[in-house]
């Protein structure tokens, strides 16, 4: 390759290097390069034939939320149009539980938007639970409340003390209260499993809210996650994924960028940060070819390790931040077990004779019974090395082909599955082979007592894909962590990754971070890149598209996530 220049070179081609670049070309008025170790770009939005042919799975990024891109829905209205699109199933998250073959059914908001028809499942339960999810609903969905979600998501946490925040953080309290919740000083300072007792009387929906806990990547043991738990809530209808795939995402992203005359570098490993006299001027490939940078370097989906050891070095980052770093834990929750089955037939569910709808849940939990225990003992069984024995077994099950049909051939089907495994580093590779061929036969087993057409001659083929599997990730390492690092207290918010490099600038001049290692963490969204824009827009007077008329914050995010679920409403089937 020979050598080339760019106003901005951006380490990484991931979704965050993706949405970053789109900024910094457009509002930016840059030339931008991307370099990329992989073979391809788009990182964690990856759609795969997987477990057969014209079968398709996505191996990393699955849940797409309304929020994910409302300021790119805004900014570059094409996207939409050229295949970022967000969609639901007509349940949006739910349960079922093996020992009186009952289910409990959140239904999108999609399909349910006042959540009146998820009351009514829930009053089965508990009517005390039911009154008060109508509230949960009514809060979630208010102004006050999207208005404080969104500034806490889509603003660099520098920016989040000015009066405005405080002010509408403070407006949102009443409403709270009116909900029927009291974040006091020992809900806030409980484990989800605590604050979901607190919040809500019946098993059925404490185990949806803490299984979701848990695939957000937080530990339900964890302290001080109570405030977050309560958050979470009105996220449960919210959940839905990408139409065509999360690489669909990728490609909107890719056409745009062409259009702009970005340039991108497949199989461009970076091997160092040029820096001159402590101002980053470029970088250095494994190959040897410089690529040099006129304005800015981005770090952009790569670990904290490999920002401040490889890209910038331990002699120059500081011992304080070097520290940090090297202290960071990577090692809790995220060490996914991550299986996609080709199937002749979808499952189905004993529990749909008590409500035939829970066969088309998007996030379906099989639970033993409705004790959220059984979630604390898998976060448990996790942080030994160990999978859980089976009575603790809590995978997640989706199956895409039910709502979107271009995941599997006509008249069958795709299903995936998550649940906690084992760190990469607890086991040899003789020993992960296995484990994934045990785990296999083990969820069939108990996937089995809930569906019983899930057997093995329903199973046209398997792909198993591991913590171990996810090292050839190089961010990933050493665990095979999805979530890169914990959300632990210590790293979230402003101390993700560290407080020093939380507002996406390092201590070297015009070289900047960003990725799934920063605030909101390692999900699929444009909140990392668009703070990361921010922050470089104020510091190099770069053209601020949320300053614009008609675009003001946070209304204007607060319209487009509104716009999200509308449009996945008027542009696709609907099931009522």
């Amino acid at each position: 390759m020979p050598d080339l220049t760019f106003d901005a070179v951006i380490c990484g081609g991931g979704n965050k290097a993706l949405l970053l670049a789109m900024y910094l070309a457009k509002y930016g008025g840059m030339s931008v390069g991307i370099f990329e170790r992989r073979h391809e770009i788009g990182g964690g939005l990856a759609t795969e034939e997987t477990a057969a042919p014209g079968f398709r799975g996505n191996t990393h990024a699955n849940i797409i939320l309304p929020w994910y891109y409302a300021p790119v829905w805004r900014d570059f209205p094409e996207f939409w149009d050229y295949g970022a699109q967000y969609d639901q199933y007509l349940v949006s998250d739910g349960a079922v539980f093996k020992n009186n073959n009952t289910c409990l059914a959140i239904y999108s908001l999609k399909h349910d938007p006042s959540q009146e028809k998820t009351a009514r499942e829930i009053a089965r339960f508990s009517k005390k639970d039911a009154d008060k999810w109508l509230k949960v609903a009514e809060l979630s969905q208010s102004d006050e409340y999207l208005r404080v979600m969104l500034d806490s998501l889509y603003n660099p946490h520098e920016w989040q003390t000015a009066p405005e925040f405080m002010e509408r953080q403070v407006a949102i309290y009443p409403k709270v209260l009116e909900a029927g919740f009291d974040p006091d000083s020992m809900v806030l300072a409980s484990t989800p499993i605590r604050a979901s007792r607190e919040f809500f009387d019946s098993g059925e929906l404490q185990y949806c809210v803490c299984r979701f806990v848990l695939s957000a990547a937080r530990n339900v043991n964890d302290p001080s996650q109570g405030a977050e738990t309560l958050g979470m809530l009105g996220t449960l209808p919210t959940i839905g994924y990408a139409r065509g795939g999360t690489h669909q995402i990728a490609h909107a992203a890719h056409q745009i960028l062409v259009q702009a005359g970005v340039k991108f570098f497949t199989h461009a490993e970076v091997a160092k940060a040029i820096i001159e006299d402590g101002v980053a001027k470029g970088i250095r490939l494994t190959d040897g070819t410089v690529i040099g940078a006129r304005k800015i370097v981005v770090s952009a989906g790569l670990s904290a390790a490999q920002l401040c050891f490889d890209l910038i070095g331990r002699d120059l980052i500081g011992e304080k931040i070097a520290r940090r770093v090297d202290n960071l834990s990577t090692s809790n929750i995220g060490n996914l077990m991550w299986y996609s089955f080709a199937l002749n037939q979808a499952p189905k569910y004993k529990a749909a004779e008590y409500n035939p709808d829970i066969n088309e849940t998007m996030w379906l939990g099989l639970a033993e019974d409705a004790d959220p225990e059984h979630i604390a003992k898998e976060c448990l069984y996790a942080r030994m090395g160990k999978l859980p024995p089976l009575e603790e077994y809590n995978p997640v099950i989706w199956c895409h082909s039910l709502a979107d049909p271009s995941y599997a051939p006509p008249g069958k089907h795709v299903a995936q599955c998550e649940m906690q495994g084992p760190r990469a580093s607890d086991l040899s590779e003789k020993e992960w082979l296995k484990l994934k061929q045990k785990f296999a036969e083990d969820l069939i087993r108990v996937w089995g007592k809930h569906a019983p057409n899930m057997t093995w001659e329903n199973i046209i083929g398997v792909d198993t894909n591991s913590p171990y599997d996810n090292l050839r990730l190089k961010n990933l390492a050493p665990h095979g962590n999805f979530s890169g690092i914990d959300q632990t207290l210590s790293q979230r918010g402003a101390n993700r990754p560290t407080p020093e490099l939380a507002n996406h600038r390092t201590p070297i001049q015009n070289l900047y971070c960003t990725g799934g290692y920063w605030h909101v963490g390692s999900n699929a969204s444009a909140d990392a890149s668009y703070n990361c824009y921010k922050i470089m827009a104020s510091d190099m007077g770069l053209s601020k598209p949320w300053e614009e008329k008609g675009k003001e914050e946070p209304d204007s995010l607060v319209e487009m996530t509104r716009w999200a679920v509308k449009k996945a409403r008027d542009s696709f089937k609907t099931k009522r």
